[in-house]
């Protein structure tokens, strides 16, 4: 809806070019659940059978993510903006327990690491956010709130692939 009402973020995108990226921009949003989802595992076997959904996800956007720092090159564009959420949230985990939960994807940490550092994450929740969602998903009744980084938490890191966007 955003593409048809306003202004696309990146300029010189052909039709197939902004096909391609919406459906990278679903591959984003169709797990914004299943993250929470994990995030709020009880224990490790039950958050290792969640995140692996994701987990499939991260090996196709692993593999389709160049140079950077992001998604297709060096401006900020829709892919980038519909990704936020998981890395952002990720990044959050990380930063109060130490759990990486973009481990074994070299090329979403450093894609990540761009998105924080813009500002955008930041300036695009209320500033309450961060300790609402730390109560909620990093409380003692989740696995993660409990501490899951003590154990070097997922010991198999994820095999990366080739596969495609939506292969």
């Amino acid at each position: 809806y955003l593409d048809e009402i306003a202004p696309p973020l990146q300029q010189g995108l052909t039709p197939e070019d902004r096909a391609v990226n919406r459906a990278w921009s679903y591959q984003a949003s169709k797990h914004y659940l299943v993250q929470c989802s994990a995030m709020q595992s009880a224990d490790q076997d039950i958050f290792e059978d969640r995140m692996s959904k994701l987990y499939r996800s991260f090996e196709r956007i692993e593999a389709q993510l160049g140079r950077g720092p992001f998604f297709e090159g060096e401006h900020v564009g829709n892919v980038d903006i519909a990704w936020l959420p998981l890395l952002h949230r990720a990044a959050l985990v990380q930063a109060h327990n130490g759990h990486d939960m973009l481990a074994g994807f070299p090329k979403m940490q450093a894609w990540q690491s761009a998105l924080m550092a813009t500002g955008i994450p930041r300036r695009s929740v209320p500033e309450d956010f961060e300790d609402k969602f730390s109560s909620f998903y990093l409380s003692e009744r989740s696995w993660l709130g409990r501490g899951a980084h003590i154990e070097e938490d997922i010991a198999k890191k994820p095999q990366i692939s080739a596969a495609g966007c939506c292969g």
